[in-house]
């Protein structure tokens, strides 16, 4: 029994097909059901029922797809220990980050300090909806993921909270309302609004708040992308509501407190009871050094980036 045909196997189950078992193992069809083939008969038992073009896991195959994971993750285990014995001289952590949470400025100064000290680890970013993230760790697309507080606990799932930050009202520069310095819920409603999509964070706390004080804000738009919102808002009509980070560096834009305090927790990700290269480790260590360090503000916004950021434990509704 050999790793290749144990992962041809698992991509076969996964996907019940061998044509796309093979396209995703990157070996020709012929290869792939070969090579399971042989895996059977060393097992002396048929993991999949071959119906025509169709397969199906049998009841064996089903039972024997938990122990094959298993040692594909062990083997991935011990592969990043050894790695591990070197230098960081190379490799691609790869960094979950979820959609309206933005290239904040504390995320930016970890990349830039991560990279001063382990130029040849390649940081690569994922920007995705954040219920997508748990699954991309489990698939390991992803070593970690900065997110929103995760409404429930996952036991596979280690999250360690890192900071919150506020959301607040964002208009042109040209806006009637660029001169506010605050602005409630309510006043916001009166205006066309260009929101997040309801099946982003942002979104849900935006909408949990409104229904809490009992005002209907309705937006005339919804849209699933912050840039394009930013986009909109830029064009001087549409009013929205942002997390700090989402316009940083966006010329044109004006940010105002919002009078009800909308807070978005935020967490890092990461596999429960899961070995974690170096690479990652150090990545992880470094954004919870540069969090803390912002958090010595004493809950008050960055002077330069304007961001929010405060602890964690402060009051998010």
């Amino acid at each position: 029994m050999e790793i290749r045909q144990l992962r041809y196997f698992v991509n076969a189950a996964a996907t019940l097909s061998f044509t796309e078992a093979a396209r995703l193992s990157n070996v020709a069809q012929s290869t792939l059901s070969q090579q399971v083939k042989q895996l059977e008969t060393e097992l002396g038992i048929p993991l999949f029922h071959r119906m025509g073009k169709h397969i199906q896991l049998t009841v064996e195959g089903q039972m024997f797809l938990q122990d094959a994971r298993r040692i594909l993750d062990d083997a991935r285990q011990g592969l990043q220990r050894l790695s591990d014995q070197r230098d960081l001289k190379g490799g691609v952590v790869e960094v979950g980050l979820a959609s309206g949470l933005g290239l904040s400025s504390l995320l930016s100064e970890v990349l830039s300090d991560y990279n001063r000290s382990y130029p040849q680890v390649q940081l690569s970013i994922h920007q995705t909806a954040a219920p997508m993230l748990p699954g991309l760790l489990r698939q390991h697309a992803i070593d970690l993921a900065m997110t929103f507080k995760p409404d429930s606990e996952d036991p596979d799932i280690d999250s360690r909270p890192l900071f919150a930050s506020r959301l607040c009202a964002v208009v042109s520069e040209h806006h009637p309302l660029a001169d506010k310095t605050s602005l409630s819920l309510r006043q916001l409603a009166m205006h066309p609004l260009v929101l997040p999509s309801e099946k982003l964070y942002i979104r849900k706390r935006i909408d949990d708040q409104a229904q809490r004080l009992g005002i209907d804000v309705r937006p005339s738009v919804v849209i699933d992308d912050l840039s394009h919102i930013i986009f909109m808002v830029n064009g001087g009509r549409w009013v929205s509501i942002l997390p700090d980070a989402a316009t940083l560096a966006v010329r044109g834009l004006v940010r105002i407190t919002l009078e009800e305090q909308i807070m978005l927790p935020t967490s890092v990700l990461t596999l429960a009871d899961s070995y974690q290269r170096r690479a990652v480790t150090e990545f992880i260590k470094r954004l919870r050094e540069a969090t803390d360090l912002h958090l010595q503000t004493n809950d008050r916004a960055c002077d330069v980036c304007g961001e929010s950021f405060l602890a964690p434990q402060s009051k998010t509704e």
